[in-house]
C-alpha cells in the first residue's frame, strides 16, 4: 500500500490540570496544518477534550470523540476500543460541512474534509483507569476515503520510519 502524504504530526500530552474531562494539550507538533491555528486558545496553545459520546447519538457514532475550543466536535475516534478494550489506535476525520450547525459557526477545516486523522493512544501503565498519558495525531492529506486501512497499516508499522522522523523533527 502507498504511504499517503503526511500534512501534520502532534504529540498530545494529559494535562495533569484536567479535573472530569481529560484534558490534552499539544505540546509537540512537526509538518503545518492551517486550520490548527484556528482552535488555538487564547494562550496560544491548542487544547482538546477526550469525551465519551452523547447518550441521544446513533449507534454507528465513535464512542469518544475528541472535542477542542467552543465545544467544537474535532473528530470521532473510531476503532478506539476494539473488543471492549483500548485499542492503542483509532481514527477519524474533520467535519464535511460548511458550518458548525449547532454553532453556526464556520468550520475552520471544511477545505481539508477529505484528509483523514490517525491517532496512536498511549496508555499510562500505572493508571487505573483508561485515561491516555498521550495521543500522537497524524493528518493524512486526502487519507479519508482508506483511512480504515490506512489505521490497520499503522498498526503494523507501515509508518513507522515515517513517524520516527517526525517525533525527532516535532517541537
Amino acid at each position: 500500500m502507498i504511504t499517503p502524504n503526511i500534512r501534520y504530526y502532534a504529540r498530545l500530552s494529559f494535562d495533569e490540570t484536567s479535573k472530569k474531562t481529560p484534558k490534552y494539550v499539544i505540546t509537540a507538533e512537526a509538518g503545518y496544518y492551517p486550520p490548527i491555528e484556528a482552535i488555538k486558545g487564547k494562550n496560544g496553545k491548542v487544547t482538546m477534550y477526550l469525551m465519551s459520546k452523547r447518550e441521544q447519538q446513533p449507534s454507528n457514532t465513535p464512542p469518544m470523540r475528541l472535542q477542542a475550543k467552543d465545544s467544537l466536535n474535532f473528530t470521532g475516534l473510531k476503532d478506539y476500543f476494539v473488543n471492549g478494550k483500548l485499542s492503542g489506535f483509532a481514527y477519524g476525520y474533520p467535519n464535511s460541512e460548511k458550518t458548525y450547525s449547532n454553532k453556526n459557526k464556520e468550520n475552520p477545516f471544511y477545505d481539508y474534509k477529505d484528509d483523514g486523522y490517525l491517532f496512536i493512544i498511549h496508555q499510562d501503565e500505572k493508571s487505573k483507569n483508561q485515561t491516555p498519558a498521550s495521543i500522537e495525531f497524524i493528518v493524512l492529506e486526502n487519507g479519508k476515503i482508506l483511512l480504515s486501512s490506512y489505521c490497520k497499516q499503522l498498526e503494523m508499522g507501515g509508518f513507522d520510519e515515517a513517524l520516527k522522523l517526525l517525533r525527532e523533527q516535532a517541537k
